[in-house]
């Protein structure tokens, strides 16, 4: 049975717990919620005990079986936790879960916690057997309307609410990474109090944290300033900010590009509609409006697509380069840097 995260919790209050649990999603926030509220629920239910075991290289799923039949000292119910990360079952993982699930132990509690699997991996006997006797819950990115309503969400469980454009300037700086919006949501609770959050009260909160620097850049890239694009993301890199981070985002940021140009040039939409459409909000209108004039055809951004795509297969180790090196000249191309041929 799939169950998407905001379900979580319902469910368990009305039909407790299932025997066993697969957490998949790249999104880090909504994944370690719901493994904190299965623990919780657990806990409640008299699983005092756990176990985590780390899939890793030369990894011996005999210690599942082992410790799924063992007699505790200490309690007499087990939570067992399977953190496969960006690891697969294999062969011998598979037969385990499989045999697992179809015989669960009432005494047992099997969590496992894995990254995002693609629509093959999700085809798997012993995905599909979890699916059968146990609860998946597939945690996918926010974004979108989807997004600004789980930051509004968000913001009325800490007594806040926020003009629309104020929500607009969240979502757009925390695109896809929640942890880093229920931070900024959290300092403004602080500094604020119950209140109303405005456009200024929400840019001077952001202004302060290093990690919207990235933001900063990508708008820096998009106006054109070469020198200063090269300056920020020198400093990104001496931050120590992941590259995987920043290719996501541009990622995004090309991506969007590419719809806006194609519904300008193509579909002949009206500018004000697209943004509102794309929720560009105004202040940020003038910054993507050089983009969109230096670029306006949208095979040059599907250009970038694709450059952006191979530079995160570097940044995940599926193919050579320096990531930094791919970054800069990327984003010298984003910017107009005239060196750099491309087809018009």
């Amino acid at each position: 049975m799939k169950l998407k995260p905001a379900q979580l919790g319902n469910h368990l209050q009305r039909y407790g717990l299932a025997p066993i649990y697969l957490l998949t999603g790249d999104e880090p926030l909504q994944r370690n919620e719901c493994a904190d509220t299965l623990r919780a629920f657990a806990r409640q239910q008299g699983f005092s005990e756990r176990i985590v075991l780390t899939v890793e290289v030369g990894f011996d799923w005999d210690n599942l079986i082992q410790y799924a039949n063992s007699l505790s000292l200490f309690a007499s119910k087990l939570l067992l936790e399977v953190h496969l990360n960006n690891k697969l079952p294999g062969n011998e993982g598979s037969q385990v879960l499989i045999s697992y699930a179809n015989h669960p132990s009432p005494q047992n509690l099997l969590l496992i916690i894995a990254h995002k699997l693609d629509a093959n991996q999700q085809k798997t006997k012993w995905f599909t057997t979890i699916d059968n006797h146990g609860i998946i819950i597939s945690i996918t990115t926010l974004e979108g309307s989807l997004l600004s309503t789980w930051i509004t969400q968000r913001l009325s469980q800490n007594g806040l609410q926020a003009t629309a454009e104020a929500i607009n300037i969240i979502t757009e700086r925390c695109q896809g990474h929640l942890l880093a919006a229920t931070q900024e949501i959290e300092k403004l609770s602080l500094l604020y109090g119950v209140s109303t959050i405005d456009t200024a009260q929400v840019l001077e909160v952001v202004a302060d944290s290093a990690r919207f620097e990235l933001f900063t850049w990508i708008d820096t890239v998009l106006k054109g300033e070469i020198q200063q694009s090269l300056r920020q993301l020198s400093g990104l890199q001496a931050e120590g900010v992941e590259p995987v981070l920043i290719t996501w985002i541009l990622n995004r940021e090309i991506r969007q590009l590419c719809q806006i140009t194609y519904a300008l040039r193509q579909d002949h939409l009206p500018q004000q509609q697209i943004f509102k459409t794309y929720q560009i909000w105004p202040s940020r209108q003038a910054t993507v409006l050089k983009a969109i004039n230096r670029y306006p055809q949208p095979h040059i951004w599907q250009q970038f697509l694709i450059k952006i795509v191979q530079t995160e297969k570097i940044v995940k180790g599926n193919a050579v380069g320096n990531p930094w090196d791919e970054l800069q000249q990327l984003s010298l191309q984003i910017a107009g840097k005239k060196e750099f041929n491309l087809s018009h």
